[in-house]
């Protein structure tokens, strides 16, 4: 006897292909996030905010991700929700009005009556989990997620370009609102940063003569070459083709890294000015063009020029980012090198990929008997309903639970993580803080690729592919620095004495304290069950 498959189909328009711009559309990263919007409220609603309501904000970069299909999956997971509580209501007044004219009992309209939203949310959920297990499962022979988003109304083409647009950076122009720059980047792993004098190779070694009061003879004179002038463009510029040429265009297949990425970006705050003769009533954001032609500006609108290396891995999910910049100051070399990750989707993310292949019977029977079991959960939660009035710290920990689920909360906590780790606290007279028009900061404060990343990795070899990565590009960055500084004829000692306290520096976790011969490091533990948690 075979066993029919029942299959739901969801409302709506049916799916748009993506356009060719969008080159993370069919990413895992793409995919579990896309999930997540059916599978976590707290997140949708992070989503629609984030990326509709807040249209004023400028998006966060991509990093392995499309933020227009997560866009258009939480819009359809919302319309979803709408049509049941629609549905449900309808129903509910018309069974009211079939009681009234006594055309039901008023028993069985009773029965009807807490039927109807059951029915409901019963169909939601049947919907629900066939878009989850045909087209948002993993890419397989008979299908699956092909970067198809649903079509919805408030999704337009105007806005689809403008999310399109601002988080690939195709102008290389990154506008962030808070404290941190690399906006959308992930949690801290490692910084350094190292000052090198940038004094001639020595050439020959001048013997001094024996002086007439019988010192020694000064055996450190030396003789060096002049070194051949450079600017800051032309050492990011060559450093960056030479990262890209031996890591990934110019080696051998096997060794190549394919998801590395290796561009120059500017990043700037984002402050709008109130000019009503605009269309939108803002003034334009300004354009690389725009921007003054100084590099490394000291004030607070000043856009800071970095070398972005990004190594997406795990199908896009874990991705290391590198971000280096070069200043020259008083005839001296400074490098910042920041080191950035995203660590895997949370888990209930992942439960996409462990659902049966198709709706059939069972399940359909086994879904209504869980909604069934789940009455006295839901009648329970509305007696606590005046529970959510009280501070979650007032609260013991069974109250918490029931009514604050953390699959609901966890992006609002971790959005208010980041939001209030910039807040400055107003201490004027007249509390002047209160009349800041809050639109006029419009730059990216958190991606929505952040608000779902996990605490820990969910494989040992995440964290050991986000350390090897990172060490890979840090080795083959002082390489190619070296080469460049001989080029030009530039002492190495102490770029190769800086070098040695960085390399060795990862494995002894700042056993020389911090600095050594002008050279700063930081080290910022991670790993699963790490109490020390990066940027925290």
């Amino acid at each position: 006897m075979t066993t029919r498959t029942l299959v739901p189909h969801p409302p709506g328009p049916p799916p748009q292909e993506p356009p060719e711009q969008r080159k993370y559309a069919r990413t895992r990263a793409t995919r579990l996030l896309s999930a997540g919007t059916y599978l976590d409220p707290g997140y949708r609603r992070a989503v629609i905010r984030e990326l509709l309501t807040q249209r004023f904000r400028v998006v966060a970069p991509s990093y392995g991700y499309d933020a227009v299909s997560v866009l258009a999956h939480a819009l359809a997971a919302r319309r979803l929700h709408r049509i049941q509580w629609a549905s449900a209501a309808g129903t509910m007044a018309v069974i009211q009005l079939l009681i009234g004219n006594g055309v039901l009992s008023p028993s069985f309209g009773f029965i009807m009556l807490c039927w109807a939203p059951w029915a409901a949310a019963y169909m939601r959920r049947l919907v629900t989990l066939h878009i989850l297990m045909t087209r948002l499962r993993e890419t397989g022979p008979d299908g699956g997620f092909d970067g198809a988003c649903p079509s919805h109304a408030k999704l337009t083409a105007e806005l689809a370009h403008k999310i399109d647009r601002e988080q690939a950076g195709r102008e290389g122009l990154v506008f962030y609102g808070g404290f941190r720059p690399f906006v959308g980047a992930g949690r801290p792993l490692r910084n350094w940063s190292n000052a090198q004098l940038l004094l001639g190779a020595p050439k020959t070694r001048i013997m001094a003569r024996k002086s007439e009061d019988g010192s020694p003879p000064d055996l450190d004179t030396i003789e060096r070459r002049q070194v051949v002038p450079f600017t800051v463009d032309e050492i990011t510029g060559e450093v960056a083709a030479r990262m890209a040429a031996d890591l990934r265009d110019e080696t051998r297949h096997d060794e190549r890294i394919d998801g590395l990425t290796v561009e120059r970006r500017r990043y700037t705050t984002a402050i709008r000015t109130d000019d009503r003769s605009k269309g939108d009533g803002w003034s334009e954001l300004p354009s690389v063009d725009d921007l003054p032609d100084i590099h490394w500006r000291e004030d607070y609108d000043a856009a800071r020029e970095y070398l972005c290396v990004r190594v997406g891995s795990w199908n896009e999910e874990l991705v290391t980012s590198i971000f280096v910049g070069f200043d020259i100051k008083g005839n001296t070399l400074h490098t910042e090198f920041y080191t950035y990750t995203l660590r895997p989707l949370v888990e209930d993310f992942h439960l996409v990929d462990a659902l049966p292949a198709s709706v059939d019977r069972r399940l359909a029977v086994r879904v209504a008997w869980d909604m069934f079991t789940a009455l006295g959960r839901w009648g329970t939660m509305l007696c606590l309903l005046p529970l959510l009035l009280i501070p979650e710290r007032f609260l013991p920990a069974w109250a918490v639970r029931w009514t604050r689920p953390w699959r609901a909360t966890r992006a609002r906590r971790e959005t208010a993580e980041v939001l209030l780790a910039d807040e400055v606290t107003d201490t004027s007279e007249f509390r002047l803080g209160r009349y800041v028009n809050r639109w006029l900061n419009c730059g990216a404060l958190a991606s929505i690729r952040e608000l779902a990343t996990s605490e820990t990795y969910h494989h040992f070899f995440q964290e050991a592919d986000a350390k090897k990565y990172m060490k890979i590009v840090e080795r083959r960055l002082l390489k190619n620095v070296r080469a460049f500084l001989d080029e030009h004829d530039v002492d190495l000692v102490e770029h190769d004495r800086a070098q040695t306290n960085i390399l060795l520096g990862d494995n002894s976790q700042n056993v020389f304290g911090g600095q050594n011969s002008g050279f700063g490091y930081n080290y910022q533990p991670s790993g699963a069950g790490s109490s020390g948690e990066a940027g925290k």
